[in-house]
């Protein structure tokens, strides 16, 4: 009996659809986002940055712990200095103030590759993971996949279906509710002009 309860959990927690609070693509012309800064531009391709203050805000309601960031990318993503293509935050406004309390998680381009970055404040230290160089081509697009992990466990970064990077948030914590596509207000991590994205997922456990 208890063995056929299993079966019967698994089989329903297998066929729970997935929650993506954030699921579009762009084509439509218009987001479930604010653009609070530069509002970029809808292509037939998708969503484009116009300029360094180019930025989409989501908030997802509420924290989450757990959960995966999916995007397509196309354009010059070969960048020598460091620009966020999303970012996680546990505070709203997602800029320098009181180091103390702020918690983040960012994709980002940097030196002609990618890197994952995860910051805790409280729990006092981060982490800055470079993957090998890659060579970007500017007419391709390109799939990026990150998942976060806030109670301990491993964050990931994907291109392309490749495990590029991994690392830990130093602390368990409260995790994340509002994600920042383009620019990140963290330090003038400005957007990339010319980069196109669609197919953005973010999906929450």
């Amino acid at each position: 009996m208890k063995a056929m309860l299993l079966v019967v959990c698994m089989a329903v927690l297998a066929a729970a659809p997935e929650t993506c609070p954030v699921k579009e693509d762009f084509t439509s012309g218009k987001t479930i986002g604010v653009r609070p800064q530069d509002q970029g531009q809808f292509t037939a391709g998708g969503w484009s940055v116009t300029t360094g203050q180019t930025q989409i805000k989501y908030d997802l309601g509420r924290h989450y712990r757990k959960g995966t960031v999916e995007l397509q990318v196309r354009g010059p993503l070969r960048q020598p200095a460091k620009h966020s293509l999303i970012a996680g935050w546990n505070e709203a406004a997602a800029a320098d103030g009181d180091r103390k309390t702020q918690s983040f998680y960012q994709l980002r381009l940097t030196a002609n590759t990618m890197m994952l970055r995860l910051t805790h404040r409280a729990g006092g230290r981060s982490f800055e993971g470079k993957a090998a160089p890659i060579d970007w081509k500017d007419g391709e697009w390109y799939t990026i996949k990150g998942t976060w992990d806030a109670t301990g466990g491993e964050n990931h970064l994907w291109l392309n279906g490749r495990r590029i990077q991994s690392g830990t948030f130093n602390a368990p914590f409260e995790g994340f509710r509002w994600f920042f596509l383009g620019k990140d207000n963290y330090q003038k991590q400005h957007a990339v002009p010319g980069l196109t994205y669609r197919n953005v997922k973010i999906c929450v456990e």
